[in-house]
């Protein structure tokens, strides 16, 4: 069955804007322009990066680089957000210089007209669909029509959840009962009963499947129901930052991706990392289950390639979703690019 493509009956340009920024709302349009220059020549590589943050995939990142000593000469400044959705409102404001982007989020930018571009790895999809333990819903299809608790609308997380639905002729946001806000939101909605079904990221579905809720899917294993694909290869978002930040810091750039990949290959290398850390995760120690389940379901999440091998699913994604009416059209010039030496 041919994917459903998305009402277009309204302004292209408006729902563009609306789905950008989500939760921020227009108030952030006219900061875009302001994020596009250079930041001023120094002895240090400084960047405004996002802050660790509990409760999202990332928080390891920041332990990992300072206990192994791979900041560098990088002078970085970590500023706080609340999450998915969150920091790529601040990196298109200005807030920050670098934030996660993922490739939807990069041409949805383009068309509102920010140049932003991803130039070093981050994280591989970890979206996932769960029910409570005695839930009688037992497939991804069981839940149309049901109430789900979502992250933000404008958060790559749900953009790869709308794009993996699409592709086995779901629309997401029309055949579901959709309660999208910040990650934590969600997890209290799901704890209190009053949605049949989440949609988290990591390490939140972790947790929730070490108190016995059950996972029906990931995103990934959607995305290859409905393209054959590898579950496994479905990347979600990368370091984002306007070209001309990019264009203008190469050297802090190149920095940034070589730290992230050294941060990666050392989860690799030794995933017991990911439960020693599981504090930096915001997990408590008594939840001993969830902690031993880290290291098997998070290692996937954090990938040690950059470049065209990487570039040719995120071209699938963008054609993908083109097709079936989530994006416009691919910019004319990719939202990516290697920096060479980063990976």
């Amino acid at each position: 069955m041919r994917p459903p493509l998305l009402d277009r009956g309204l302004d292209r340009r408006t729902l563009l804007r609306a789905a950008l920024f989500g939760g921020a709302g227009f108030a952030a349009a006219p900061l875009l322009a302001a994020c596009g220059g250079a930041a001023p020549a120094g002895t240090t590589l400084a960047a405004r990066v996002e802050d660790t943050q509990a409760g999202t995939a990332g928080a390891v990142i920041r332990p990992i680089s300072e206990q192994r000593g791979l900041v560098g000469n990088l002078d970085l400044t970590y500023v706080a957000g609340s999450g998915p959705g969150d920091v790529q409102n601040k990196l298109l404001s200005g807030a920050l210089d670098v934030a996660s982007m993922g490739p939807l989020g990069a041409v949805v930018a383009a068309e509102a007209g920010a140049d932003v571009v991803l130039f070093s790895t981050s994280l591989n999809n970890h979206v996932r669909v769960l029910v409570p333990e005695n839930s009688p819903y037992r497939t991804v299809a069981d839940l149309r029509g049901k109430k789900i608790a979502t992250p933000p609308n404008n958060s790559d997380a749900f953009r790869s959840t709308q794009l993996a639905l699409a592709v086995n002729g779901t629309d997401f946001t029309a055949e579901h009962q959709l309660f999208p806000g910040a990650v934590l939101a969600g997890l209290a909605l799901f704890d209190r009963g009053d949605v049949d079904a989440i949609v988290t990221i990591e390490p939140n579905a972790t947790r929730l499947v070490g108190k016995g809720a059950r996972q029906l899917a990931t995103i990934g294993e959607l995305w290859s129901q409905g393209t054959g694909e590898d579950p496994n290869a479905l990347f979600l978002n990368g370091q984002g930052a306007t070209r001309a930040w990019v264009d203008g810091n190469r050297e802090t750039a190149t920095a940034l991706a070589t730290l992230r990949l050294k941060a990666h290959e050392a989860i690799q290398e030794n995933p017991q990392l990911l439960a020693d850390l599981a504090g930096s995760y915001g997990i408590p120690a008594e939840e001993r289950a969830a902690i031993a389940l880290l290291p098997e379901r998070m290692k996937s999440v954090y990938p040690v390639v950059w470049g065209e091998s990487v570039f040719g699913n995120l071209r699938r994604q963008t054609e993908v979703a083109q097709q079936v009416g989530l994006i416009k059209a691919a910019p004319a010039q990719a939202p990516w690019l290697d920096l060479g030496g980063s990976a």
